[in-house]
C-alpha cells in the first residue's frame, strides 16, 4: 500500500481547497453541538427527554436519507452540490436563532441534518479528483486528522462562544463556518466528469431510476470483497466500541476518576486519534490496509478489555494515570477510521462514490442506535466493567482474526466487480466543470 506522505498531500491546491472546507464546517457543527446541548438542558430545561432527542434526530437522516442523497452525489456536479449544501445549512443553522421550542429545533436540525447527508458523499467524490491514486491514504488520513481535531476544538471554542453571548452567538458562528466553506469552495476547480441530471430522465421514471441506481451501489459493495470486509469490521468496531461508549461517565466513576475529568478524556481520546491519522499515512505504505485495520482493532480492544478489568476488580488509581491510556485507545482507533475510508475511495469507481459509501454506512450508522440500548441492558445485568472487558475482548480477537486471516491486497479499483455498470457512467452529455 504505498502512499505519499501527509505534507506532501497538502501541495495540492484544490485538496487544500476541499480540505479547509471541510475542516471549516467540521469546526461550526461542534460550536452547534455545544449550543443545543446548552440551550435544551440549561436554557430550556427539558431533560435527559429532551437531549435524547436531540441525538436522535442528529443520527436518523443518516440512516434514512443517506442513501438517497448518495445516488444525488453522484450526479449532481460535486462543487455546486457542496456549496449549495453550506449555504442552505448556513440559513438552517440561523433558523436555530428564532425556534421557539423544541419541536421547531428539532425539525430544523433534522432538515440540516439531511442536507449534510448530501455534501458528505459530495466531497467524498470530489477528494478523488483532488489527489492521485497513490496520495488517496493520506489525503483520507488528513480528513481523519480534521475530524478530530475539530473534536477538540470545536467544543473549546463553543463554550468560549456561550460565555461570551452565550447558544444564539454560538450559532451565529457556527452559520459563518458555512458560508466561509462555501466561499472556500467556490474556489475549487474540479475534473469535469460524465454526469446524468434528473432533467434528463424520461418522464414518470424519476423514482423507478432512483431505486436502481441505490440498487447498484448496494450491488457494488456486496461484489467486493473489499468492500464486503471494510463494512463488516466497520460495523462490528461501531457496535462493540458504543456498547460502553455512552456508559463512560458512569465508567469514571467506578475507576474513582473525578467527573470534573470527562472533558479531559474525551478530549484525550481525539488527541490520541489525530496523532493516530498521521502515523497511519506514514506507515501504511508499506503494508496490507487489511493488517493495519486489524492491528488496531485488536490493540483497541485490549486497551478497552484492560479499562474494564480494572473497573470489575476495584482498581483505583490517580484519574492522570487514565490519560495515556485513552490516548492510546484513539490512537488505535484511528487506523480503523483511516483503513475504512480508504478501502472505499480505493475500491470505488468515482461515479459510484457517493451510493457505495452510504450504502456502506447504513449498517454502521443502523449499529450506532442500537449498540448504547444493548450496553445499557448488559451493563444493568452484570455491571459496566464486565461490558467493557467482553466488548473489548470481542474486538480484540475480531481484529486478530483479521490481521491473521486477512485477504491479498486488492489492487486500487476502477474496475467494476462481475461486470457490474453504474448508470451513471452510460453515455451522456459531458458536464462543465463542477
Amino acid at each position: 500500500m504505498r502512499s505519499t506522505g501527509p505534507a506532501a498531500v497538502l501541495r495540492h491546491r484544490q485538496f487544500r481547497l476541499l480540505f479547509g472546507g471541510q475542516a471549516l464546517s467540521g469546526l461550526g457543527d461542534w460550536i452547534d453541538y455545544v449550543a443545543l446541548v446548552s440551550l435544551v438542558a440549561y436554557q430550556w430545561r427539558d431533560g435527559a427527554g429532551g437531549l435524547a432527542a436531540v441525538a436522535v434526530t442528529a443520527a436518523v437522516p443518516w440512516l434514512v436519507i443517506a442513501p438517497v442523497a448518495g445516488v444525488w452525489a453522484d450526479r449532481l456536479p460535486q462543487k455546486t452540490a457542496m456549496i449549495g449544501c453550506d449555504l442552505v445549512r448556513a440559513g438552517l443553522v440561523l433558523g436555530y436563532l428564532v425556534a421557539p421550542d423544541l419541536p421547531v429545533l428539532l425539525a430544523l436540525l433534522a432538515a440540516k441534518t439531511a442536507v449534510g447527508t448530501l455534501f458528505t458523499p459530495a466531497q467524498q467524490s470530489a477528494l478523488k479528483s483532488t489527489v492521485p491514486e497513490d496520495a488517496l491514504l493520506a489525503a483520507t488520513s488528513l480528513n481523519t486528522l480534521a475530524t478530530q481535531t475539530t473534536k477538540i476544538a470545536g467544543p473549546a471554542l463553543g463554550g468560549v462562544i456561550l460565555a461570551l453571548s452565550g447558544p444564539h452567538g454560538a450559532f451565529a458562528a457556527d452559520a459563518a463556518t458555512f458560508v466561509l466553506s462555501a466561499l472556500i469552495l467556490s474556489r475549487l476547480r474540479l475534473k469535469s466528469r460524465t454526469e446524468l441530471v434528473s432533467s434528463q430522465l424520461p418522464a414518470g421514471t424519476w423514482y423507478g431510476r432512483l431505486l436502481r441506481e441505490l440498487r447498484e451501489g448496494l450491488a457494488f459493495v456486496r461484489a467486493s470483497r473489499t468492500l464486503r470486509i471494510a463494512v463488516a469490521g466497520l460495523s462490528a468496531t461501531v457496535f462493540l466500541v458504543l456498547m460502553f461508549d455512552t456508559l463512560s461517565p458512569l465508567l469514571l466513576l467506578d475507576l474513582g476518576v473525578p467527573r470534573s475529568y470527562y472533558g479531559a478524556v474525551v478530549a484525550s481520546v481525539a488527541v490520541g486519534a489525530a496523532v493516530g491519522s498521521v502515523l497511519v499515512a506514514r506507515l501504511g505504505r508499506d503494508h496490507s490496509p487489511f493488517v493495519i485495520l486489524g492491528a488496531s482493532q485488536a490493540a483497541t480492544g485490549t486497551l478497552v478489555a484492560a479499562v474494564g478489568v480494572a473497573a470489575t476488580s476495584g482498581v483505583r488509581t490517580p484519574a492522570l494515570c487514565w490519560l495515556p491510556v485513552t490516548v492510546g485507545i484513539g490512537l488505535c482507533s484511528a487506523g480503523i477510521l483511516v483503513v475504512f475510508g480508504y478501502l472505499v475511495q480505493r475500491a470505488t469507481p468515482q461515479e459510484l462514490i457517493g451510493r457505495v459509501g452510504t450504502v456502506a454506512m447504513v449498517v454502521p450508522t443502523a449499529l450506532q442506535l442500537a449498540a448504547p440500548l444493548a450496553g445499557a441492558a448488559l451493563a444493568a445485568r452484570v455491571g459496566i466493567g464486565w461490558v467493557l472487558t467482553g466488548a473489548g475482548a470481542g474486538l480484540a480477537v475480531l481484529g486478530a482474526a483479521c490481521v491473521w486471516r486477512h485477504p491479498e491486497d486488492e489492487p486500487a479499483g476502477e474496475r467494476h466487480p462481475e461486470g457490474l455498470v453504474p448508470a451513471a457512467a452510460e453515455p451522456a452529455a459531458e458536464g462543465s466543470p463542477s
